[in-house]
């Protein structure tokens, strides 16, 4: 069992015994009196600043015994205190002074793996505290008595807590363990003894009197060799524990290693050092940091964090070719992890430059490389400022806790024979995984040592991405002089044929290249286990094959729990999900938590109490217990928008709106009812538990759903809970606005990933397990699918890169570097496998496909052929889910705005809330929404002047500072950045008006077959051979220009004026770009914009979810919810 639920348990036992001791009863006062009777611990209550506290909140003596409290806190509160105290003389039996930090009745047990908190983790103190957090939670309120309370009794949250003199936070913890979380299915008890060490563990956790990397391929017992050493170290070698560093890849990892090294060394474990490169650094920063004049508490800043202090220095930077007006910090991004990709490698910013000017001096007169290494001046120029942006806040990044430690140990000698001597034992886990920097760090740290211990496997090295570099154990023996290689030889996991399909791939790969040969003995040997090949005709051919596949196994005695489906990317991942589940295949996998249906009916709760114009109502209103018709709706936000108020209080307003249902004004005061708590200052944690465990009834139909995805469900809204409790926010802004924007954020730069890995909880749930390959790493099932082995699937093609690193900077080529990480993710898929690996694929995903470059490889060693006929041809009778039309919602249109039609076919759902519901369509992420209507108010007002009249710079800049003042971003925090543009902009407007050209009027109705179209050129002139018709754009141009909208011009042209030339003009850098057209390409064009018509007219508003643009649009948390109709995609 996990720690937390074995900590659980004994809360349990404790529980139970002091409500024998206290007659039954179990208020919060009686279980601390059975509690005292039981164990004979006092409890007093003593004056703040009394010297027992120590300064303390509370505080346990184990020796006296007795435990103390401040008595001046409330009394529910104070019990809390007294159960925290109980916690540690249940689990530790340790004294020591418990801050108010230490003492927290809801904070979450496991942290979320955001920001700081995949640097910092829990030290071996803090998971005491939170340890003895979850104990004093569970014996005040168990588990099943919460849920008796507001399930059986119908008991809320408030009147539990009062019941019981409890803290609410307390009981909305309780409520959502209870709730939420699945109990944990126990795997039976092994009773079996664990075999002896083999010979090769033994030798390797043995190894002395030289530095060691120890090859430990798929299964091998990497882990337990490692555990094996520590415990050799410790008891054999007598080394004290204090003077053991063993790194980690991850803080799980790290916790997991003390939690096995304590079954037989429980006085040890804790004094290990144990944890990340990025946590060891952060540590030696936070004590020898001051010589490098940093703060002894100096904190890092994540990278969300670090792109705003980039944002709030904008000004300061030198864009050019990375200035994008229309979102800076989807650029900034970039550039931030350019820099990182830098500081990995130990690349400073004057070095970096010299790379660009490097490239620049060979580029000669080739406009593609001079552009390249322009792109990477300006990189260095950033990154320059980026360092004094650090320093100014008193503040590193991830990669400085890396960086910064190796320049102290490189110009500080009295660091290193400090850290030297005070960890001369260091271990190293999944050395593949770790980047140059990190690598050269280690060598610092272990200069001239023979006790330096590293376990790896090249072939293993699936994170690249994060700077990750095999070559380290390539390299091995050169950066660690006199180090020696050994290897794990026996597979423990897998049976003979998986073991031999692994070690056939091995050779193939450019990893296996300088590392020992990859042979093992398989020590299961062969128990019925296979590999299987098959070939569909199309995804859902191969889903229904799958389907059966599964069923089979799970008939067979393999549960769905013990077999796998793993693939290369969410995207497939989501695809099989979808299609397995409509064949009825209990599937795990949550996807991407803040765009489930629950969570987004949530997240629209938390808007419509803090954004005013997003429509929140909208989905709100198809909760079951307010069915709101949409005509009320409306006539909610219609009041909310003449009246210029929020939502929220409008509906508090209802005998003010008149013309509401009798159903939608019900709907509406139960809602008005429900959220009647909320104030400006309610955070979104307690908002959610109270709406959720106090007012409403949501969550009636989410706990009778007894299925795994009723399952999902509530772990989904686990997940949201203990993510906004964890957000406190900072600055102003309102907490919940704030906590909107961070997903926005975390959705934008794809930080939410880190949200996507099932959380320990749904280990009992039977369904079958979808894993990227990524996430699969360290697991082992009996049976796993790799389903989608097609060209471009698996293998992925490279992804584009905006801000790619000078070539000079980087020892590998990144193609090749691409295809040997891609090489090693197949490996690892199918080393997960302990009986079975199941492979398929294909012809056709939309468009036909090839066998992948894997399976190809790979052919003389399946029982099929990659590229034979298919076998898998039925895609069974699931029908797509049907789109729900909205004809009472189409518009009644004499003519469609082109702007209007362009966003339909962006997302025809985006285009029925922002033009048919006439919701917000701004967004408030950047400037340039305001930039551009200031710029452009300008230019319209040019235009409308008389042909020939002269207007003087004076005029229209004056025009421009009204402007901008009244609608431009006048007070954003980079405003000068946008002023200079705007200015140029006009600038150079005005010189092309002075050239005495005959201006157009220009506002066309284009006749199509299904309506028409009004078109509105930004410019049109007559020109010295023909009209000529602008588009006028900011930026820089693009490498082509020829979005859909240039069709409209050219047809509208050919209508009006009879020919006409259309050209984009980019008002930044002042250049015209033609924009020619085939009579083709112009009648595909304008077919879009018919469908487009008829699609508005059949009142078909469809979403179109879009990564990279979804979490931009004002809807994003209340979208696809339109009342009477499903909230799912």
């Amino acid at each position: 069992m996990e720690g937390f639920d074995t900590v659980r348990a004994v809360a349990r036992r404790a529980h139970d015994d002091a409500a024998m001791k206290a007659n039954g009863e179990r208020s919060a006062s009686k279980l601390l009196e059975g509690a005292t009777r039981l164990t004979g611990i006092p409890r007093q209550g003593v004056q703040d600043g009394d010297p027992v506290l120590c300064g303390a909140e509370a505080i346990l003596d184990p020796q006296t015994p007795a435990i103390f409290y401040k008595q001046s806190v409330p009394e529910e509160k104070a019990a809390f205190y007294q159960a925290h105290e109980f916690g540690h003389h249940f689990l530790d039996n340790a004294s020591g002074a418990c801050s108010a930090a230490d003492i927290d009745d809801i904070m979450p047990e496991e942290r979320m793996p955001l920001g700081v908190q995949r640097v910092e983790g829990y030290g071996p103190r803090e998971r005491r505290e939170c340890q003895a957090n979850v104990f004093a939670r569970e014996f005040l309120l168990p588990c099943s008595e919460a849920r008796r309370l507001f399930i059986a009794e119908r008991l809320p949250a408030t009147s539990i807590a009062e019941q019981r003199g409890l803290p609410l936070g307390l009981v909305y913890q309780q409520l959502a363990q209870a709730l939420f979380v699945p109990e944990f299915e126990a795997a039976p008890v092994q009773t079996h003894k664990a075999p002896a060490l083999d010979n090769s563990q033994r030798v390797a956790a043995e190894a002395m009197d030289a530095p060691h990397l120890v090859e430990a391929g798929p299964g091998t017992g990497k882990t337990r060799t490692l555990i094996a050493r520590i415990d050799w170290l410790l008891h054999k070698k007598e080394v004290p524990p204090e003077n053991i560093l063993a790194l980690t890849f991850s803080n799980k990892a790290a916790e997991e290693m003390r939690e096995r090294v304590a079954l037989s060394a429980p006085d040890a474990a804790p004094a290990i050092w144990a944890g990340t490169f990025h946590a060891f650094g952060l540590e030696v920063l936070r004590k020898y940091g001051h010589l490098l004049g940093l703060d002894p508490n100096v904190q890092p800043v994540d990278p969300s964090d670090a792109l705003l202090l980039l944002e709030e220095r904008l000004p300061e930077l030198p864009l050019d070719h990375y200035l994008k007006l229309y979102d800076p910090a989807l650029a900034l991004r970039d550039v931030l992890s350019a820099i990182s990709r830098a500081k990995d490698e130990l690349i400073g910013p004057a070095q970096y430059r010299g790379f660009g000017e490097a490239m620049l001096n060979e580029a000669g007169h080739d406009a593609d490389a001079r552009e390249a290494a322009q792109k990477v001046i300006e990189v260095a120029d950033i990154y320059a400022v980026y360092e004094q942006i650090l320093q100014d806040a008193g503040v590193v990044d991830f990669a400085d806790l890396i960086l910064k430690p190796i320049k102290l140990l490189e110009e500080h000698p009295e660091v290193g024979p400090a850290l030297r001597g005070q960890y001369p034992h260091i271990l190293v886990d999944e050395y593949q995984d770790v980047n140059r920097a990190s690598s050269v760090l280690l060598q610092l740290l272990a200069a001239g040592s023979k006790e330096l211990w590293v376990v790896g496997d090249a072939r293993q090295s699936i994170y690249r991405f994060r700077g990750a570099s095999p070559a380290n154990i390539r390299n091995f023996e050169r950066d660690f002089p006199g180090g020696k290689r050994l290897s794990l030889d026996v597979n423990y996991r897998s049976q003979d044929p998986v073991v031999r399909f692994v070690e056939a791939f091995a050779p193939k790969m450019k990893a296996s290249v300088g590392g020992l040969p990859g042979k093992w003995t398989a020590h299961r040997g062969h128990q019925g286990g296979e590999i299987c090949m098959e070939i569909a005709v199309d995804l859902p051919a191969e889903a229904t094959g799958l389907a059966a596949e599964i069923e089979k196994r799970r008939k067979d005695g393999v549960p769905y729990r013990d077999q796998a489906i793993l693939c290369r990317s969410h995207t497939n991942l989501a695809r099989f999900a979808g299609q397995l589940e409509a064949r009825g295949i209990p599937v795990l996998y949550l996807g991407d938590l803040f765009e489930r249906p629950e969570i987004r009916d949530m997240l629209a709760l938390l808007s419509f109490t803090c954004e005013p114009e997003r429509g929140g109502l909208l989905r709100i209103a198809s909760f079951p217990e307010y069915s709101l018709p949409l005509d009320d709706v409306r006539e909610v936000l219609s009041f909310a928008k003449e009246k210029r108020i929020y939502p929220l209080d409008a509906i508090s307003r209802l005998s003010e709106i008149a013309g509401l249902s009798s159903q939608g004004r019900a709907g509406l005061g139960k809602l008005a009812d429900h959220l009647s708590f909320v104030t400006p200052g309610t955070t979104p944690g307690a908002l959610l538990a109270e709406y959720l465990f106090v007012r409403s009834g949501y969550l009636d139909s989410v706990l009778a759903d007894e299925s795994v995805s009723g399952q999902q469900q509530r772990l989904a809204l686990f997940q949201l809970l203990q993510f906004a409790i964890e957000h406190k926010g900072v600055g102003g802004g309102g907490l919940r606005n704030q906590l909107l924007q961070w997903i926005r954020r975390l959705e934008i730069f794809g930080e939410e990933r880190q949200m996507r890995q099932m959380p320990s909880a749904a280990a009992g749930i039977d369904a079958v397990r979808l894993l990227t390959v990524h996430a699969s790493k360290g697991l082992e099932f009996s049976v796993v699918y790799l389903p989608g082995l097609g060209t471009s699937m698996f293998p992925v093609n490279p992804q584009y890169n905006p801000c790619p690193p000078p070539p000079s900077m980087l020892s590998d080529d990144p193609k090749a570097s691409h295809a040997e990480e891609e090489e090693c993710l197949f490996f690892v898929a199918a080393s997960r496998a302990r009986d079975t690996l199941h492979l398929s694929r294909a012809e056709r995903y939309g468009a036909n496909r090839n066998a992948s470059s894997l399976l190809t490889a790979m052919a003389a060693h399946l029982p099929r052929q990659p590229d034979g006929p298919p076998r898998w041809r039925d895609g069974g009778d699931i029908g797509e889910k049907g789109i729900e039309s909205h004809v009472h919602l189409a518009p009644e249109l004499d003519s469609h705005r082109a702007e209007d039609l362009d966003q339909y076919l962006r997302c025809p759902r985006a285009y029925l809330y922002q033009r048919v519901l006439a919701l917000s369509g701004a967004r408030d992420d950047n400037a340039y929404v305001e930039f551009h209507r200031a710029v452009y108010s300008v230019l319209r007002w040019m235009s409308t002047q008389e042909a020939g009249r002269e207007i003087g710079r004076e005029e229209a800049f004056g025009m421009l500072e009204t402007a901008w003042e009244e609608i431009g971003p006048s007070k954003h925090p980079y405003a000068a950045v946008y002023r200079e543009a705007a200015d140029g902009i006009i600038g150079r407007a005005i010189t092309r008006r002075s050239s005495g050209a005959e201006i157009l009027d220009a506002d066309w109705q284009l006749v199509r077959p299904n309506g028409r179209i009004r078109v509105r050129p930004d410019h049109v002139e007559n020109g010295p051979e023909k009209p000529i018709v602008r588009r006028l754009r900011t930026g820089k141009p693009p490498k082509k220009v020829d979005d859909d909208l240039y069709a409209l011009y050219h047809a509208a042209a050919a209508q009006e004026l009879g020919e006409a030339k259309v050209e984009a003009l980019f008002l930044t850098t002042d250049e015209v770009v033609p924009v020619p057209m085939s009579e083709k390409v112009i009648g595909n064009r304008l077919q879009k914009y018919d469908n487009a018509i008829a699609g508005i007219r059949s009142g078909h508003f469809p979403a179109s979810p879009d990564e990279r643009t979804c979490p931009r649009c004002p809807q994003y948390f209340i979208c696809p919810g339109v009342p009477g109709e499903s909230s799912e995609f």
